[in-house]
């Protein structure tokens, strides 16, 4: 069983799991071919192994552009063939035209060089239309059983897997605020370096996981004109909702740094801001876990200004905001200023109000 369970958390790896569908499908391509007449194995497997991608609609794309950058290629070699006859000149017009091609789909230069090889393949040594015919069938079942093995190589849909991700970056940020909040209350104000500097570490760790979910929401946005399981308007409703969480996660590394900076000046709050501000933190962590939560069915949805935590949130800087008017020192002050800014733009931006 413990064996079985570590082949098991072993294959959950992206990389692995690639590795192995992607060979597994060039393998099954190059068989499935062998068996069919007038269809290229080794043409089949270098074509499934290409277009293998990790989601299905960026394996589409490939698949499609392939296709197309062959059928074109192929058809100005052999039309180069039949005016020039087989030579290196045919090659050099048939290439060019990829690159012509991969112009116009904006594959960039790696796709163009990439239909360029599958071209080369396909019309061969010998441009007859026999062979261009039995490579072309090759590229076509190659291209199909990737899209098969793409479907399986990542569970779900690509938004809605950004969307799943970036619900749980949101409830670790409001978990974190909750610690912040914690420990200034047993803490009394007393601000140690090593805990800031952990607690700004923790908040640049989920900007940058917030940032990843981010290019996920933005590939399925523009993945959707390639696939039908992704939802074109709810995949660029999951993107604002990134987007939402990505300004909180910034909004909460500011509040660290100025800790950190806090703790390294030896500044430290007073016992009643504190409290005051603990409770800014929780009430502003609960509106982030309502937002996040509301964003499982409804991304992007922002909370209204009176709803429990905003209005609560509102009340307690208002609170904490008395207590920083009454300060005779200046840099607790500022800190305390500093500190109730942040948490009132991460409040603005899960309402909508932030410009």
């Amino acid at each position: 069983t413990s064996v079985l369970q570590r082949l098991r958390s072993h294959y959950q790896h992206p990389y692995l799991r690639l590795a192995v569908l992607s060979a597994a499908t060039a393998a099954a391509a190059y068989g499935l071919a062998a068996t069919l007449p007038a269809v290229s194995p080794a043409v089949a497997a270098i074509a499934a192994l290409v277009s293998v991608r990790p989601t299905l609609h960026a394996s589409m794309q490939e698949g499609l552009r392939q296709l197309l950058g062959v059928v074109i290629g192929a058809g100005v070699a052999f039309a180069s063939l039949v005016f020039i006859g087989y030579s290196p000149a045919a090659l050099f017009l048939a290439v060019l035209a990829c690159f012509a091609v991969a112009g116009v789909l904006r594959l960039g230069e790696e796709g163009a060089a990439a239909v360029g090889i599958t071209v080369i393949l396909v019309v061969g040594p010998h441009m007859s239309t026999v062979a261009i015919e039995t490579r072309l069938s090759g590229v076509l079942l190659g291209t199909v059983l990737a899209l098969v093995a793409s479907f399986f190589l990542k569970p779900g849909t690509p938004h809605g897997r950004a969307l799943a991700d970036v619900v749980k970056e949101a409830e670790h940020g409001a978990q974190l605020l909750d610690a912040i909040a914690n420990t200034l209350v047993s803490q009394s104000g007393q601000l140690s370096r090593p805990m800031a500097q952990a607690w700004l570490t923790d908040a640049q760790q989920i900007l940058k996981r917030t940032v990843e979910t981010r290019h996920l929401a933005q590939d399925a946005v523009s993945g959707s004109r390639w696939s039908p399981m992704i939802d074109r308007r709810k995949a660029a409703a999951i993107l604002e909702q990134v987007q939402i969480t990505e300004r909180t996660a910034v909004a909460i590394v500011s509040l660290c740094r100025d800790l950190v900076a806090a703790a390294s000046r030896d500044e430290h709050l007073s016992v009643g801001l504190a409290i005051s501000y603990s409770e800014v933190l929780r009430a502003t962590a609960d509106a982030i876990e309502q937002q996040s939560n509301t964003a499982r069915d409804r991304p992007a949805e922002t909370l209204d200004q009176q709803t429990g935590p905003i209005r609560l949130a509102q009340r307690n800087r208002t609170d904490a905001a008395t207590h920083v008017r009454h300060l005779d020192d200046t840099r607790p002050l500022l800190l305390g200023g500093s500190l109730l800014r942040d948490a009132e733009k991460i409040a603005e931006i899960l309402s909508g109000t932030h410009k």
